[in-house]
């Protein structure tokens, strides 16, 4: 039933459920947190508003993606035109939110293995993973925080991203999620 401004508490649920999967689609076209929480932030706002279109029979992630895709391609839109250059051509983008799109499939597995892999991490690769991804420190002031040389993090970062990646893959692939 739609409240006074004609929203549905089951869009509202819907909406709420899938932050996390229009999150990871809006930063995997965009790359950069900053700019994807603002993309994120906007298509929030189109969604509520176009919220009388969504027709509650359909699925309702791929009609969020489609939104966010007009909100992606409109950033990068006036962005280019205020530095005057393109960063990626509309077709680029297109296919990153298809990619996107596939892989937002699978996220909520790949999301608890990934919780698990990183959990099975000893403390000081965790640490340098949260002031990278977390806090979004560069490999120059982690390096600084921990006492490290830039190569010694670099080195660490790519070995535990492999690392991660495997992990993730097999706890994928023997469904060892750790639910």
């Amino acid at each position: 039933m739609p409240d006074s401004d004609g929203v549905s508490e089951q869009f509202v649920s819907l909406l709420t459920m899938h932050q996390s999967q229009l999150r990871g689609f809006v930063f995997s076209a965009l790359g950069n947190r900053d700019d994807a929480q603002d993309v994120l932030q906007k298509t929030n706002l189109t969604l509520w508003k176009k919220a009388h279109q969504y027709r509650e029979d359909s699925p309702f992630l791929p009609w969020a993606f489609g939104v966010a895709r007009y909100e992606i391609l409109g950033f990068l839109r006036d962005r280019n035109r205020e530095r005057e250059r393109v960063v990626f051509h509309t077709d680029v983008i297109d296919m990153l939110c298809e990619i996107a799109d596939t892989d937002m499939e699978t996220w909520p597995d790949r999301q608890q293995a990934l919780h698990r892999c990183l959990e099975s991490m000893d403390d000081e690769t965790r640490h340098v993973f949260g002031l990278r991804y977390a806090d979004n420190l560069s490999l120059k002031q982690i390096a600084n925080a921990t006492n490290k040389t830039m190569d010694a993090v670099k080195s660490l970062m790519m070995r535990s991203r492999k690392s991660l990646r495997k992990c993730i893959d097999r706890r994928l692939a023997t469904n060892d999620l750790g639910v």
